[in-house]
């Protein structure tokens, strides 16, 4: 693995992917890994009862990221998701959840033994693309059930899709309930003005979030796992969070991971700024050369106002091509410009970035695009082929094992879901419909890798 990861690190494979810092970073050339892995030794606290070193790079994410408190998360979100979950919901209690949450938010249902009520996104059909949640579902979901304890919801989702977090938030404490946002993709937001303005990609916690949890490796060049939770205390109760906090986190927290997030904080006090409008000009000038462009469109914005959508994050550029489909557009990039995108849906693809992209990787992209243009797309045998219509195999409650064209009307044993991102297509005890299985077996024919279908 470690020649492999070197290997690549040479190669001129750009990553428009997460994590944030690029595999750049300033100084990291004399980083040494090795030499500062340690564990909880003295003078240098302990995660669990941070009084040091680590109380203070909390008060500093704190005085960067807002709310009345923040910790960091070694486990990634998925840690802070299950402790948020735990945290606000009692034992078999009831959560009010948007139906496009992380596989991690299912889990902890499932540990917890909770009962759920789905809210579902908008869609934009056009794209098969989730929008946002409408306020009027929420409130009305919560007048319908007095037993929900806790509203769970993702923004900016996975492609940048920004909910009206304020609106919802009021929603939930007018009936004296907490409001949990994954914000996972969101851990910039809020950091640069012209974002929120512009686009209304605002942080969840100033609008008033209960929970916040936010990746900062996935948009900021942090280390992968690295993740921190926003809390106001309004609505929720700190103490009992801190417990779950401290039951979900591993006890042997990766002090390079810390070290990396303190790192992170000073690059964003001395440069961030001038690195955010950066990546706002680069971000605009490739939009730009797109703007009359119907053979390849970049998407997103436009839909704010609709379909539940209140902000777009643009850092976010979601492609999609004329006559091909996401995951052809997703290797056309890879193998023939050397960029290698985060991910493919059916009708579009997503490419991530973050202020450690540099002036080439854009120019490489956009160059790309604008040679696709000219010249066309390269025929199906030169790119990805399609899978063939083989047996898609799932596991059924009480059955086992079925060909999924068989499991119509029955429930379901596993999760099956898309990864990346991890949200659920099925959940366990869910029915498999007509719609999907449709959509299962369009998910594989365009050429999606699905996570849960049995191995034949």
């Amino acid at each position: 693995m470690y020649e492999e990861l070197k290997a690549l690190s040479k190669s001129d494979m750009y990553p428009f992917h997460m994590p944030g810092h690029k595999r750049r970073m300033p100084g990291s050339e004399v980083f040494d890994s090795y030499g500062i892995d340690i564990t909880e030794i003295d003078g240098f606290d302990d995660m669990h009862d941070p009084r040091g070193l680590i109380k203070d790079l909390n008060k500093r994410l704190c005085s960067r990221f807002g709310g009345e408190e923040a910790l960091i998360l070694v486990n990634g979100s998925t840690a802070g998701v299950l402790a948020a979950i735990s945290s606000t919901v009692s034992h078999g209690g009831k959560i009010l959840i948007a139906r496009n949450s992380h596989k991690s938010a299912y889990n902890a249902i499932e540990l917890r033994g909770l009962k759920s009520c789905f809210i579902y996104p908008e869609l934009i059909e056009e794209y098969c693309l989730s929008g946002g949640i409408d306020p009027d579902k929420v409130e009305a979901a919560l007048k319908e059930d007095n037993e929900i304890e806790a509203v769970f919801i993702t923004s900016p989702t996975y492609e940048g899709v920004v909910s009206d977090i304020a609106e919802i938030s009021k929603i939930c404490h007018s009936r004296g309930i907490s409001l949990i946002v994954d914000s996972a993709h969101g851990a910039h937001a809020g950091l640069y003005e012209p974002f929120a303005s512009e686009y209304g990609l605002r942080d969840a916690a100033a609008d008033g979030a209960d929970i916040v949890i936010e990746s900062l490796h996935k948009t900021l060049p942090c280390f992968t796992q690295t993740a921190m939770v926003i809390l106001n205390s309004g609505y929720i109760d700190l103490n009992r969070f801190r417990k779950y906090y401290s039951v979900y986190q591993t006890s042997s927290p990766s002090y390079i991971f810390m070290a990396g997030a303190d790192k992170m904080l000073t690059l964003l006090d001395n440069e961030g700024e001038e690195r955010f409008r950066l990546l706002y000009s680069r971000l605009q000038k490739f939009r730009d050369c797109l703007r009359d462009c119907k053979k390849i469109r970049c998407i997103g914005p436009e839909f704010t106002g609709s379909y539940g959508v209140k902000g777009f994050d643009p850092t976010k550029i979601l492609l999609t091509a004329e006559g091909i489909t996401g995951s052809d557009l997703y290797s056309i990039l890879m193998e023939k410009y050397h960029l290698q995108p985060e991910m493919a849906a059916g009708d579009y693809l997503l490419l991530m970035t973050s202020i450690m992209d540099d002036e080439d990787g854009f120019r490489r992209l956009t160059e790309a695009v604008e040679d696709l243009i000219r010249n066309g797309f390269p025929g199906r045998d030169d790119i990805s082929g399609r899978p063939s219509d083989r047996a898609v195999m799932v596991n059924i409650a009480g059955d086992g094992i079925v060909d999924i064209r068989n499991a119509e009307g029955k429930k379901s044993d596993s999760f099956i879901y898309a990864y990346p991102p991890g949200i659920p297509i099925i959940a366990p005890g869910e029915i498999f419909t007509k719609d999907i299985v449709e959509d299962i077996r369009h998910r594989i024919q365009k050429g999606l890798a699905l996570k849960g279908l049995v191995e034949e």
